[in-house]
């Protein structure tokens, strides 16, 4: 595996310049554009970037206190509020690092004008809060309507629908299901949330039930991270073999399936002994996919479907995914 690089170190008012430059007709008007860019740069080279969001506070969290280096000129007091009012919105710490594509994601779904965050204040006049002069201009929201592809280019079509081809063929020829544990539980899921049953371009959950309804007795081994089902996803990335939008939220979903059913990576079972198996021990994907108590707890930790468990599991797994016969 790759070395990864250290964190870049970002004010949070520098991601709200980067999107709201997107919005603009000119770039001369932004401080420090030469940071700017090269925090762009960054991100587009490796969305997967880490980023540090570092601000100066007079808290315990002082310890991260990235110093007045790119201090704007609206004055100190204005530069510590930006700051702080930018990671309120998005929920965070001074200090909390998080992969590029994480943060600008988080920021355009939390913060879609700059007004009252970066100027324009209400019923406020003084020459100590006059705040950005572009405050009020609309940039940033139009940065936002733009939309975080523009600094984070999405996934090609093309590419995924290559993939899809390729995988499903790997699929239909495979001696072995390689698949990740929870993913079981999302076949489910569709199986019963449909009444047709057909391919969609977004992954390989109808080829994979169609192969294990068309021979029960096909092995499947447990795997760790991304599988089978995922190549065309719009979350996957084929590089690193990684999930870019949930994949400590599935890990944690596949530990907790491996635990349920006790079994671990590796293991391999006839796809019918193993949706016996799941189905005896996870009768619903509150314990699972809502983490037992069905309460969300961050957005990196969002619950999938029903908090108190999908009904369309339950008509999944009460129609054994057309693999096992009901009793």
């Amino acid at each position: 595996m790759a070395k990864q690089s250290p964190p870049m170190v970002v004010r949070p008012y520098q991601l709200m310049c980067i999107v709201c430059r997107l919005g603009a007709k000119t770039n001369d008007k932004y401080y420090f554009p030469e940071r700017l860019n090269a925090i762009e740069r960054l991100i587009r080279k490796n969305p997967d970037s880490p980023l540090a969001l570092r601000c100066n506070v007079d808290t315990v969290f002082r310890y991260q206190n990235p110093g007045r280096k790119y201090d704007t000129p609206e004055g100190r007091l204005f530069n510590d509020k930006r700051d702080l009012a930018i990671l309120q919105r998005l929920g965070m710490a001074p200090g909390d690092t998080r992969p590029a594509r994480d943060i600008f994601k988080r920021l355009i779904d939390a913060i879609n004008n700059s007004k009252g965050i970066c100027g324009a204040y209400e019923g406020v006049r003084s020459v100590t809060w006059r705040g950005c002069r572009l405050a009020a201009d609309g940039n940033y929201a139009r940065g936002c309507t733009i939309g975080r592809t523009a600094v984070i280019p999405a996934r090609c079509a093309d590419e995924k629908a290559r993939a899809k081809k390729n995988s499903v063929r790997e699929i239909y020829r495979a001696k072995i299901l390689k698949i990740r544990p929870h993913h079981l539980l999302c076949m489910t899921c569709f199986h019963g949330g449909k009444t047709n049953l057909a391919p969609i371009q977004e992954d390989n959950l109808f080829e994979v039930i169609d192969v294990m309804q068309k021979n029960p007795a096909i092995r499947v081994k447990l795997v760790a991270g991304p599988c089978i089902i995922c190549p065309p996803c719009s979350a996957y990335n084929p590089k690193q073999n990684l999930c870019f939008t949930s994949g400590m939220r599935d890990q944690q979903k596949d530990l907790d399936t491996l635990q349920f059913i006790g079994l671990k990576y590796g293991a391999v079972l006839p796809a019918r002994k193993l949706l016996r198996l799941i189905y005896a021990r996870i009768p619903s994907t509150k314990m699972v996919c809502a983490y037992r108590d069905g309460i969300r707890r961050a957005p990196e930790w969002h619950i999938c479907n029903d908090p108190e468990g999908s009904q369309n599991y339950t008509k999944g797994r009460a129609a054994g995914l057309g693999v096992i016969k009901p009793k």
